[in-house]
């Protein structure tokens, strides 16, 4: 990955991969989880006649929300990443003093200084100084280092073990919606984007009694609540963004782990 190439210790970050491929396992089960939501119909196209206007109203309103298997598997995905991370530190400790400890993890700090400080603090006993630098000067796992999106994904499993993680799904929007106008002449709906939060209007002027003929196809955002870490982020994006995140790094320590045995 970085720097010379070295024949790689099989054994010696097993367990934190396989935590990364229940992870990725997860990450699955939350694409056949949204493919499910889509196949359901999760949102309602109707008219509203107004004899008061000059032509009907189009509206669209969202229905359902993704259920809360969604936000159940979500979490395990993520403690399955932040989770391997520590498997990998307290393998590292078991390989440099012969044992482990039960307070042996990857840290993860909000800054810098507070990241050197944990680590002065004990870890440098437990691990070659090449691993120790590598995580403070090149992983950099604190708030707005290299290693943002680690603090983020370690701030964010902590909010997990205390409640259940929100997914905002919104409606973003619909395509090819047909209607028929009092003439009996069909009209395609041109890309229809939705207000979040809102029932979605659209006048079609000069028609009455228009009928609706199909209702199109929607498109769908699913992201971290607003006030989490990654808030915003679009959710299945980001975890697949976190599992070659954490698959990186886990290559990288061991790279360096490897070259301090040399």
């Amino acid at each position: 990955m970085f720097g010379e190439e070295l024949d790689m210790d099989v054994d010696l970050f097993r367990e934190a991969r396989l935590k990364v491929e229940r992870a990725k396992k997860h990450g699955n089960d939350l694409n056949e989880l949204l493919r499910e939501f889509l196949n359901r119909k999760a949102y309602v196209v109707f008219v509203e006649h107004d004899p008061y206007a000059s032509g009907d109203l189009l509206k669209v309103k969202a229905t359902d929300t993704i259920g809360d298997d969604f936000v159940l598997v979500l979490g395990d995905a993520l403690h399955n990443l932040r989770t391997a991370l520590d498997y990998a530190m307290n393998e590292i400790e078991f390989r440099t003093v012969g044992k482990r400890t039960a307070y042996t993890k990857f840290p993860v700090y909000p800054t810098r200084e507070s990241l050197v400080a944990a680590v002065n603090g004990g870890l440098k006993e437990k691990a070659p100084k090449q691993v120790i630098d590598c995580i403070v000067d090149f992983i950099q796992p604190y708030k707005e280092g290299n290693g943002d999106a680690i603090y983020c994904l370690h701030e964010i499993d902590i909010e997990d073990k205390h409640r259940l993680l929100i997914a905002n799904i919104e409606l973003n929007f619909v395509r090819g919606i047909r209607i028929e106008d009092d003439g009996g002449m069909e009209h395609i709906i041109d890309d229809w984007l939705i207000v979040p939060g809102r029932v979605a209007s659209l006048p079609i002027t000069g028609n009455r009694n228009v009928k609706i003929r199909y209702e199109g196809n929607p498109t769908y955002v699913i992201s971290f609540g607003q006030g989490l870490p990654f808030g915003g982020r679009h959710i299945i994006q980001m975890v697949h963004s976190l599992v070659r995140m954490t698959e990186s790094i886990l290559d990288e320590v061991e790279r360096v782990f490897l070259l301090s045995k040399i």
